[in-house]
């Protein structure tokens, strides 16, 4: 077997390898979108393949799926698929067509005839995102996906550390924490704790700044919640997100909580006029905020990707507002405007705001990552996703490793 990175050698973003089976079949695990344009070449995703197989539903990972056409088979998670398709619905774009196979994790199945998959839920900022054994000529691959250590799924980190699978030739391991660090908040539990802090003597309302997707940071913030008497509004989108990962986990919360508001924005509406929708446009009506907001805002946090200016200037009599930024800070730079650097920085030195960052990221610290390696013992270890190959190299060597091997972007490497 033949494996080629395509992209992340030496970037976080656009991930996608190859592999090649000595019958000439070929899989690829990840088609992301580059999360930047300094290399726009996205030409190998035209190329033929055999199967396509996705780790989690984030744009770098999957953002370039459906360039392979209707008709290959794209191995994705029941969740991911679904929350592809509530982004595409509620952004206005076509729902996901083709040949669509769903799994699940802790499943063994086999892709072409000739890929032996073994799958495993991986502790990410996504609800569903998952790590791979890859077996085919006798190799064995582990594909790591993105992953952490320290979020509410901290559980399946802990599964592989002491069960760690055996005989694995190859790990293609994530390196996002190369260059960064979690300095104050080490875990989702201290970003709950920083975020009760916060709100628990606000004056006005605030505003908490987060993907959608990051369920494990919207538990944070109910659980804040819980504790300081306040209810946390989200949008129609999130309620959706929430009411499908609700069916497979009842421990999920729902609009029906005591602790949740939902904001029924009127674009947002507009996406579920369907009678598919009637019960659920039902509920919301039941749950939404409606002029509460405006009778004590004090009591409320909005979880946003993007403040509504509209709002805040009507809240400013009420006192400073909280703006807690919890997503990664890099995203406030110039070349990231699809996480609305230009409002946030501007909110930043509002004199009516106080700006809190309280963020734990969704990928592995250097300890993490090499207590993974450690576990998994493999005989090469190749980082990927990771804009600092020989810092990752440096760091693992330093401690023992003597196995790490930088790989270039588009070579086939023989496992």
């Amino acid at each position: 077997m033949k494996a080629k990175i395509y992209r992340g050698t030496k970037e976080i973003g656009g991930t996608c390898v190859e592999l090649t089976a000595e019958n000439g079949k070929i899989l690829w695990v990840d088609l992301g979108a580059p999360l930047d344009d300094k290399n726009p070449d996205i030409g190998y995703a035209n190329k033929k393949v055999d199967a396509l197989l996705i780790s989690h539903p984030h744009q770098d990972h999957f953002g370039l799926m459906e360039k392979v056409g209707v008709d290959v088979p794209i191995y994705i998670g029941e969740l991911a698929y679904d929350f592809i398709n509530t982004t595409k619905l509620f952004i206005g774009l076509p729902l996901l067509k083709g040949n669509h196979k769903k799994n699940k994790p802790w499943q063994t199945f086999t892709i072409a005839g000739t890929f032996k998959i073994e799958s495993f839920l991986t502790d990410h900022s996504t609800p569903e995102s998952f790590s791979f054994i890859i077996e085919a000529d006798g190799k064995r691959v582990f594909y790591s996906g993105d992953f952490r250590a320290t979020g509410r799924k901290k559980i399946v980190f802990d599964k592989i550390i002491e069960a760690p699978p055996k005989d694995i030739d190859l790990l293609l391991i994530e390196g996002t924490m190369v260059e960064r660090a979690n300095h104050i908040y080490l875990t989702e539990e201290s970003v709950e704790e920083g975020i009760y802090n916060v709100i628990k003597k606000q004056k006005n309302i605030s505003f908490v700044i987060s993907s959608a997707q990051n369920i494990d940071r919207l538990v944070s913030i109910i659980r804040a919640c819980k504790k300081s008497g306040k209810k946390v509004v989200i949008d129609v989108y999130t309620s959706w997100l929430l009411d499908m990962l609700h069916k497979q986990s009842g421990n999920v919360p729902t609009m029906e909580w005591e602790e949740i508001r939902v904001f029924d924005h009127p674009g947002q509406m507009e996406r579920i006029t369907e009678k598919s929708f009637d019960e659920f446009r039902a509920r919301i009506q039941t749950n939404r905020i409606g002029p509460d907001i405006f009778k004590k805002p004090s009591d409320f946090i909005y979880f946003v990707r993007n403040p509504n200016m509209k709002l805040v200037d009507k809240l400013r009599k009420y006192g400073k507002i909280n703006i807690i930024y919890s997503q990664w800070e890099g995203y406030l730079k110039e070349d990231h405007k699809q996480y609305f650097t230009d409002n946030i920085n501007a909110l930043k030195v509002d004199k009516d705001i106080v700006y809190h960052s309280i963020h734990t990221s969704g990928h592995a610290t250097i300890p993490d990552l090499m207590k993974f390696a450690k576990a998994i013992n493999s005989n090469k270890i190749i980082p990927i996703h990771t804009a600092f190959p020989e810092k990752f190299k440096q760091e693992f060597e330093k401690n023992g490793f003597s196995n790490v091997n930088l790989w270039e972007d588009g070579i086939d490497y023989l496992i």
